[in-house]
């Protein structure tokens, strides 16, 4: 049975800056929380017809992504949704949000009328929440804080469905690999965001995103795709090699490991093992200002869809069971 279409909910503030793109998206991602967003929002203005907003961008978005850049006067009309895309977008949303989406007012005498709320309300908030697809692989719920100041951990929180399905947020790994167990607080600062899949990672790891995490999709898949910002080595100071091994390492695609012995130079081929590995970028790269993303991935590790098909309320509660957020579709 098909579900509704996504549903994503803001909060009733005077800015729309959670509706704002932050990165570049293109042909090919899979399952992407940022590309069912700009499917919505291609959907709210006309250029998108397809019914479901699936997070793939294939064809469809690719065309309707077009048409946005066409009617922008965007130059090239490539469907390459980069930063012209994302300034045009983002002021259209500043100048006349689409259609609204203000949460259901709560019934009076319901569950969440008379229990008491949490402090946590009106901080961290459900982002967007994606029932369309019956593989929990393609259902998620996002949670983000929208305090300006204030560190919130989630961990403990729990999110319920009208049915009494139930999950509750786990430590994860603030640097993934560290460690065999999970043991750090799921902590969001201001602006950052857990998203939390139903489905199954075969890892079974929950982490924050690093400049490094793009290794894991190397030998195991991984739903939402990871990015991939390993920085590149740069070898203009790397004299003692040779030419041919300079032209090998500059070859190596981002977040991938390299097979030893393509090279027959022993130290060549160590540098390659250091450096060319989650280990060896982590060891490199930890230190830089800009190694943690704003975002978490969370894995409900579940083989069976978590919300309803047609009708569903999907409750946050914090670790006291108070009322963070809640939504209806």
């Amino acid at each position: 049975m098909r579900k509704p279409l996504i549903i994503f909910l803001f909060l009733a503030l005077p800015s729309f800056a959670a509706a704002q793109f932050t990165r570049d998206l293109y042909f090919g991602l899979r399952g992407d929380p940022d590309v069912v967003r700009l499917q919505d929002f291609l959907r709210s203005r006309g250029y998108f017809s397809y019914p479901v907003s699936t997070g793939n961008y294939f064809t469809a978005t690719l065309d309707a992504v077009k048409k946005f850049q066409g009617s922008q006067g965007i130059q090239p009309v490539a469907g390459y949704f980069g930063s012209k895309s994302r300034a045009a977008a983002n002021q259209l949303f500043a100048e006349a949000p689409p259609l609204s989406r203000q949460p259901s007012p709560t019934p009076a005498g319901s569950p969440a009328a008379s229990a008491t709320t949490s402090p946590f309300q009106k901080k961290i908030v459900i982002n967007s929440l994606s029932g369309t697809s019956g593989d929990p692989l393609y259902e998620s719920i996002t949670l983000e804080n929208k305090h300006s100041l204030e560190r919130i951990s989630i961990t403990g929180f729990k999110i319920e469905t009208a049915t009494g399905q139930r999950f509750m947020i786990p430590k994860g790994h603030e640097v993934p690999g560290l460690y065999p167990v999970a043991a750090d607080p799921i902590v969001l600062k201001p602006g950052e965001r857990a998203v939390i899949t139903a489905g199954k990672q075969a890892r079974r790891m929950d982490f924050r995103i690093n400049l490094c995490t793009g290794y894991f999709d190397e030998t195991s898949s991984f739903t939402p795709s990871l990015w991939h910002q390993c920085p590149k080595v740069d070898t203009r100071a790397l004299y003692q090699f040779s030419d041919r091994c300079i032209d090998w390492i500059n070859s190596i695609s981002r977040c991938r490991t390299s097979p030893p012995g393509r090279i027959a130079d022993q130290d060549c081929d160590k540098f390659i093992a250091d450096h060319f590995s989650y280990a060896g970028c982590v060891t490199d790269y930890r230190s830089r200002p800009d190694f943690f993303s704003d975002e978490w991935r969370i894995w409900m590790q579940r083989d069976q869809e978590f919300f309803r098909n047609s009708r569903e309320r999907v409750t946050v509660k914090d670790a006291q069971g108070k009322i963070v957020d809640e939504r209806s579709y």
